[in-house]
């Protein structure tokens, strides 16, 4: 029987990192492989970064063959309202949630598509269906993703590739620990700062109280 292979971005934490184990920052996970005797491969890629992410895909098919499954978790947080969001700081948050994933997915079809067979799993968020103040960013990427899932799964299908989309809610990782805050956004004279302070206070109290990954 032929070994499956998948590819899990954003591994070295939270949602992804229990992926992986299922199926520097990665020593972590390299060390509870070991432990466990978990077929994981750890390799290097930055998902923003066209090379990277082709020199990541030539390396495993160079040295297993073939990909079957793509699961697409890496991400992160930004916290401000949109007036308040300098547009550099949007447009890096769509290039690793959006774009990022984009790009792991355009890397793995044509091989996917030559196999006629591959999932492909993008972690989306409950952000990703209702708008939540203050996340405007983070919740703008969640629902393009989403749109692009849904339009992929049918220009796919025809090649025997599934397209799975996964909403997740709160979930207790250190997903809190890598949220940016827009430049703007601790500004006390900004006419968000209210709404900013009370969304987060209840968001925190919130992530505490979550579910582990493993647990969900």
């Amino acid at each position: 029987m032929t070994r499956k292979i998948a590819i899990v971005t954003g591994s070295s934490s939270g949602i992804g990192h229990e992926a992986s184990l299922v199926h520097d920052k990665s020593n972590g996970i390299i060390h509870k492989a070991k432990e466990e005797s978990l077929p994981l491969q750890v390799t290097q890629l930055d998902i923003i970064n066209d090379n990277s992410v082709r020199a990541a895909i030539e390396k495993i098919i160079s040295e297993k063959g073939r990909i079957d499954v793509l699961v697409n978790s890496a991400g992160y947080g930004l916290f401000s309202s949109l007036e308040d969001i300098p547009m550099e700081e949007l447009k890096a948050q769509f290039e690793t949630n959006f774009f990022g994933a984009t790009r792991m997915i355009k890397a793995v079809l044509p091989v996917m598509r030559a196999q006629r067979s591959g999932i492909i799993v993008n972690i989306s968020s409950g952000a990703g269906r209702i708008g939540y103040p203050t996340v405007s960013g983070y919740v703008s990427s969640k629902f393009t993703l989403e749109g692009l899932s849904e339009s992929l799964s049918y220009e796919t299908d025809q090649f025997g590739i599934r397209t799975l989309l996964i909403e997740p809610g709160c979930v207790k990782t250190n997903f809190v620990n890598g949220i940016v805050h827009a430049k703007n956004a601790s500004n006390s004279n900004s006419a968000y700062s209210t709404l900013l302070k009370k969304f987060q206070s209840n968001y925190y109290i919130a992530m505490q109280n979550a579910p582990t990954p493993e647990k969900r």
